[in-house]
């Protein structure tokens, strides 16, 4: 009978011990969280046959000469979209003859992380940024010649959906401008009305529980009744689709139409100061190094100047940015809610009025694939209230294949991630390194 206790008491020791270990692997991988490549060294693969090369399907795991083409492809893509006038830019301030506004990191030899080495050389993470209380302690790069194209602090990135949270942040400084009056400032901009959004707060666009769930289609990027994506039509060949619809629910119902709804809101609003505003936030208040880009809507109505006033209010939040100049954006947003400024209390009230998320699923097979999965709250563009760090002032964005902000407002901890590819533990290098202060081993 004792020698059987002891059998069962070693089992269980046993069982915890690979318990802890699978755990571990989980929430603190070693070199087994780097995802293998299909086809390492193989030629380069295009997936589908659109003209253009832009982004890999979130299923691949893409080799090093197919990361290459895509990154081509989307240098290729803004170039044509700058080319045609659908690109509107936000230079930095100072010039040849006038010193950089920037203000320079402070950044320290990075953290010893073998895991984030084996990621850089052989992963999908692209871009790297471990900021802790004013310092960059983690720099990482893929190593020079991994690419056909070295990836380098002038590197633009597609934003994808973490730019729904940086509209979400201009948003912010146009209410304290007084652009806007506040986040419950009913939508009263001509060219929706007749639409569900007239009418309505703007907490409920921001917090995407605006009732159009009958109204979007197609991954959520096609408003009914056109096979076109949204930012190949102007908003006034939108707002006809939407003539006549009306609020359906109040669920929480994620989608990219909405966000541009609300960028080129603030365009109208702001009228002819949007420019004056955006360089505000972007030259005085972030001190942008780079030029920032946002992709603008096609204009196919002839009459597009009887809505809008100027082209740029055709706005959208696919921003291009560098990674230095994301890491600023998210450094500038933690500063807002620590100092509770005027834009520090709007993301104070949207953490307050968040909503709940219904992709939370931590336990989820392949949840690490996504930081979503770990959020509670969904509020105002931003995911609140992250699994295991209850209690805790936790604010992130999320855009397609991993590009992603992680800020912890109580401690001074920011993680900034570019990649290639959905196919890389966010627990892992994300979530842990804010929950506990350090980097994967």
């Amino acid at each position: 009978m004792v020698r059987l206790t002891f059998k069962v008491i070693l089992f269980y020791f046993f069982y915890i011990f690979l318990s802890f270990q699978s755990y571990g692997c989980t929430f603190n991988c070693g070199s087994s969280s780097v995802i293998p490549q299909n086809d390492p060294g193989g030629p380069a693969v295009k997936y589908g046959d659109s003209h253009f090369t832009v982004e890999i399907p979130e299923s691949e795991r893409p080799n090093d000469a197919t990361i290459s083409l895509y990154e081509d492809g989307r240098r290729h893509f803004f170039q044509k979209l700058k080319s045609q006038g659908n690109m509107y830019s936000i230079p930095p301030k100072g010039n040849f003859f006038q010193e950089q506004n920037a203000e320079p990191f402070k950044i320290t030899k990075n953290l010893k992380s073998e895991t984030l080495e084996k990621q850089l050389s052989k992963g999908y993470i692209l871009s790297y940024l471990y900021y802790d209380n004013g310092t960059i302690k983690y720099n990482g790069l893929p190593k020079s010649g991994r690419f056909a194209r070295d990836i380098d602090d002038k590197t633009l990135f597609f934003t994808h959906s973490t730019g729904k949270s940086i509209i979400s942040y201009i948003v912010g400084h146009a209410i304290c401008e007084g652009y806007i009056s506040t986040i419950n400032e009913p939508i009263n901009w001509p060219l929706m009305n007749n639409t569900l959004y007239y009418g309505q707060p703007l907490i409920n666009l921001l917090n995407m529980n605006a009732g159009d769930k009958h109204t979007v289609k197609q991954r959520a990027s096609r408003v009914i009744g056109t096979n076109t994506h949204h930012r190949n039509m102007d908003h006034i060949s939108i707002a006809k689709l939407l003539h006549g619809t009306k609020r359906k629910g109040n669920n929480l119902f994620y989608n990219n139409v909405l966000t541009d709804i609300i960028a080129s809101y603030v365009a109208h609003k702001a009228g002819d100061d949007y420019d004056k505003l955006l360089k505000s936030i972007f030259q005085d208040k972030i001190k942008i190094e780079n030029a920032v880009h946002f992709e603008l809507h096609r204009k196919t109505s002839t009459s597009i100047e009887k809505h809008y006033g100027k082209p740029q209010t055709r706005a959208s939040y696919s921003f291009l940015i560098t990674r230095g100049d994301l890491l600023r954006v998210a450094i500038s947003m933690m500063r807002d809610y620590q100092q509770k400024t005027c834009v520090g209390n709007y993301l104070r009230e949207l953490q307050k009025q968040a909503i709940s998320w219904p992709k939370y699923r931590p336990g989820k097979n392949n949840a690490s694939l996504w930081m979503h999965n770990y959020a509670k709250k969904y509020g105002g563009q931003f995911y609140f209230d992250f699994h295991k760090m209850d209690g805790r002032n936790i604010m992130g964005t999320e855009g397609f294949n991993g590009q992603n902000i992680l800020i912890d407002l109580d401690h001074s901890r920011i993680v900034v991630t570019q990649s290639a590819a959905t196919a890389w533990d966010q627990r892992t290098f994300m979530l842990n390194v804010i929950r506990e202060g350090k980097l994967p081993k």
